[in-house]
């Protein structure tokens, strides 16, 4: 009887949908560790590390040099902070550019600083190296919880 429990809470957790090339799994997995970056540039409160994450030509909704004055101001007032990935969704995926639509909190220390929300971010690969181009919200913006 716990062996059925067991083997039938697992079923949440496996998917029944199509099946995922080995290509689109490496695709999935190089998008992915962009935001790894986006964590650790967070983590260590680097608005180097965050602008060098955006594509030299960014222009929509901000420049490369506005995400950079954005950073260096986020992190003077709440140094450290949080990124967490809430769900990553994948709207299309190629091996130059991909579209993603992201949901996310981020959280400082003091909490003033929080906030959070879904974004479409469009990126395009710049040699090895996953960029964002652009970003549009998508919905409302929130402060985190």
């Amino acid at each position: 009887m716990i062996l059925t429990a067991i083997l039938l809470s697992a079923c949440a957790y496996v998917s029944f949908g199509r099946k995922v090339s080995d290509d689109e799994v490496r695709l999935r997995s190089g998008v992915r560790a962009y935001y790894d970056e986006v964590v650790l540039a967070f983590a260590s409160a680097n608005h180097e590390s965050l602008t060098m994450l955006f594509d030299t030509a960014i222009t929509k909704p901000m420049t490369r040099e506005k995400i950079s004055a954005w950073g260096k101001d986020f992190f003077a007032k709440n140094g450290s902070a949080k990124f967490k990935v809430e769900h990553l969704e994948y709207e299309r995926l190629g091996y130059e550019n991909a579209v993603v639509l992201l949901t996310y909190r981020v959280e400082t220390k003091s909490g003033k600083g929080n906030f959070g929300g879904t974004e479409r971010d469009y990126l395009t690969k710049r040699g090895r190296r996953w960029v964002v181009t652009a970003w549009e919200i998508v919905g409302t913006p929130k402060a985190a919880p």
